[in-house]
């Protein structure tokens, strides 16, 4: 059972941060702790009665997630030196995306370990049986009109808060700093 972000609306401020393989470590960083540091400010204040802060941040490419997994550790370091309580739940799923093919470039046999015309055979016998499995199947060509194709593409995804979120605990496990 795959978790539904909009459990969350209504307990908490949910708030989306985004990284790709061209983020700044730093900015983000800032804002990730800007936000959750803001939520503890609020909480000392009486008059404000805010929904505690939940950041989720979300990789979606392995260079992105190097990035995600220093935005969190820098963020965790700098909220536990302020002596603010970090709770972190991270989430793997994936997605569905439509990639680009590659162009087939000459003749593929000679790659896949196939003999090509000119290979010696070692036995005298087996000359025959070699022929009559090659003809037995037929190698498929490239799909037609098709120039993508679907992979499932891993996502990483950690929410960081400052109080203990159920729904995410029983989900995906929690890690207290």
């Amino acid at each position: 059972m795959a978790f539904e972000e909009s459990s969350l609306q209504g307990k908490y401020a949910l708030e989306k941060f985004g990284v790709a393989s061209g983020t700044q470590i730093s900015s983000r960083t800032s804002a990730v702790v800007g936000k959750l540091v803001m939520m503890t400010t609020r909480q000392d204040d009486t008059t404000a009665a805010a929904l505690p802060v939940v950041v989720a941040i979300t990789a979606t490419s392995p260079k992105a997630a190097g990035k995600l997994i220093s935005i969190v550790e820098i963020a965790k370091r700098d909220l536990v030196a302020r002596g603010v309580p970090v709770y972190q739940y991270s989430a793997l799923n994936s997605r569905l995306d439509e990639i680009p093919r590659r162009g087939n470039h000459g003749d593929n046999k000679i790659k896949r370990g196939e003999k090509g015309p000119n290979a010696a055979t070692g036995g005298g016998g087996g000359e025959q049986d070699d022929e009559s499995s090659d003809d037995a199947f037929e190698v498929m060509g490239q799909a037609q009109g098709s120039e993508t194709k679907k992979r499932n593409v891993p996502v990483l995804t950690v929410y960081l808060a400052t109080v203990s979120v159920k729904e995410l605990k029983v989900a995906f496990g929690e890690q207290q700093t």
